[in-house]
């Protein structure tokens, strides 16, 4: 097995995008999945170490048949679980189609994703699962109760595949971020519309994707070999003041 592999889902842009060059740079190979394949491919072919022949799927995470098809013979050391997408409504005023879209793609596809990936990863005898979640998944804001809702389940996912996997030697275990700037959000963040939400945040300021990756770096790092089931905060503080 090639221990230097790893796939990462929403890897087009912003926070897997960050993932992907960060640990491209680091000598790992990356495959990066994305329905967006022209971004895919804009993204990856300016990663650094082309040589190691990082490789795409630009494919739909939620067709759970066609990602267990692309996916089951793949040999990987490191699985990040990252796409996902966010909605802004009141829960009891979502309908059950955008609770199932959030639920599929922020929780199911992470589920599939990982249990097709399992079983070498077990033969193997080691690996390493990383699945984003957010601070949202440990306190909820109005207007994002299903993203809440599908962040929450993640963490718990988390747990538990950190129990049941632990005696396989695959680690488990979860970043949550708070609110990181991207291309999607950064007009928002960046205006003046958000000084009530960065008033939340002792440090008083939003976070780039860069502050995600020494976190990132130690949990995919091989000589980290005892840390399983936790849970990793990097929101400048705001999980501690809701």
């Amino acid at each position: 097995m090639n221990i230097k592999t790893i796939l990462i889902t929403g890897a087009s842009k912003g926070i897997g995008a960050s993932f992907s060059n960060f640990l491209a740079s680091e000598g790992y190979r990356i495959i990066g999945i994305a329905r967006n394949k022209d971004q895919l491919i804009k993204t990856f072919n300016s990663l650094p170490n082309q040589n190691l022949n990082h490789d795409i799927l630009p494919i739909d995470i939620t067709d759970f048949n066609l990602v267990k098809e692309k996916l089951s013979h793949i040999n990987l050391y490191c699985l990040i679980n990252n796409a996902g997408i966010a909605q802004s409504n009141l829960l009891h005023e979502a309908s059950l189609d955008e609770i199932n879209q959030i639920m599929n793609i922020n929780l199911i596809s992470a589920l599939n994703i990982s249990n097709t990936i399992i079983p070498k990863m077990i033969l193997n005898k080691i690996g390493r699962i990383i699945n984003i979640s957010s601070i949202l998944g440990l306190n909820p804001l109005k207007f994002v109760g299903a993203y809440s809702m599908s962040k929450a389940a993640l963490i718990q996912m988390t747990k538990s595949q950190s129990i049941e996997l632990a005696k396989y030697n695959i680690l488990v275990n979860a970043i949550c971020p708070g609110y990181i700037i991207t291309d999607l959000n950064r007009s928002f963040l960046e205006s003046e519309k958000s000084s009530k939400l960065k008033s939340k945040i002792p440090l008083d300021r939003f976070a780039s994707c860069d502050e995600l990756l020494p976190s990132l770096k130690m949990l995919v790092d091989l000589n980290n070999s005892y840390m399983t089931g936790s849970i990793i905060t990097i929101d400048g503080g705001m999980n501690s003041t809701l």
